[in-house]
């Protein structure tokens, strides 16, 4: 495979999910000899958009998010990293993923979890990605709730396996 033709896209947003999906990304371009494109997602609404007061300051802001996150992730790399590529661009994150994602050969988020509710009044990325992607997605779940469902399985276990009070003759 061509290197130099073929790459993954990763959404970086600097959450837990997002890191863990780097991280994701990294090994996966190593293992398929591919490069990988690290893409950040800003908007400005002058009403909603952060703590930003300027387009430019929010541009900004991505790209410092950007650029903490992947220093950090190739500092932690004990194999040499792929080639990589970094975008901080302005629009629908789910929308702007999907166009960074084109002509790559994977796609890969991470989940923020938010919920049903969440999902349903706000609308999800995951699930917009989905959707619209040219590519395969993978999307993974943020380390936060995944420890909190492992334990509240292992509750679940615990309590079907306890013995239950002794029967009374």
């Amino acid at each position: 495979m061509d290197a130099r033709k073929s790459f993954i896209v990763c959404g970086v947003d600097g959450s837990p999910a997002g890191r863990k999906a780097l991280d994701w990304a990294f090994d996966e371009a190593r293992r398929r000899d591919c490069r990988l494109r690290a893409v950040s997602v800003w908007w400005w609404d002058g009403l909603h958009s952060s703590n930003s007061t300027s387009p430019e300051e929010a541009r900004q802001h991505a790209q410092e998010v950007l650029d903490r996150v992947m220093d950090e992730a190739l500092a932690e790399l004990d194999d040499p990293p792929p080639e990589t590529e970094r975008l901080a661009v302005e629009g629908r994150p789910s929308e702007r993923l999907c166009m960074a994602a084109v002509d790559a050969e994977l796609l890969v988020l991470g989940s923020h979890g938010h919920g049903s509710i969440h999902d349903a009044l706000v609308g999800s990325t995951s699930r917009h990605v989905i959707r619209h992607a040219t590519c395969p997605v993978v999307i993974l779940p943020d380390p936060r709730h995944a420890e909190r469902e492992l334990k509240r399985v292992r509750t679940h276990r615990r309590q079907a396996a306890a013995p239950g009070p002794a029967p009374m003759f």
